[in-house]
């Protein structure tokens, strides 16, 4: 199950980048193209997936700006994660990915 969901956290990366990172708080900024790939999930159960995880304090999305505000527990998640989760390489994310998925598990 967790495959699926990191096989579109991969395919999705590529619409986002990071406007500003500090521990515990980053804000990603999308392109307008992303919205047709969100189309297809159900906002309600992606919320609900994010109370799942307490390493998500709260988000905040703002379509004026293109971005979403995520804050996280640094203590959880490493931030260094996160910055390579939005790295060039698609190796580096791709084991970001799964490095993310581990610690979201505990």
């Amino acid at each position: 199950m967790m495959k699926k969901q990191i096989d579109t956290a991969l395919k999705l990366r590529r619409w986002v980048t990071i406007g500003h990172h500090i521990p515990g708080r980053v804000r990603l900024k999308y392109k307008l193209g992303v919205l047709a790939h969100l189309a297809a999930f159900n906002r309600t159960d992606i919320e609900q997936a994010l109370q799942d995880f307490p390493a998500f304090k709260q988000y905040k999305i703002n379509n004026a700006t293109g971005s979403l505000l995520i804050e996280y527990d640094a203590n959880i998640v490493q931030p260094s994660l996160i910055d390579a989760l939005f790295a060039e390489s698609d190796q580096d994310a791709e084991q970001a990915c799964y490095a993310l998925a581990a610690c979201l598990e505990r």
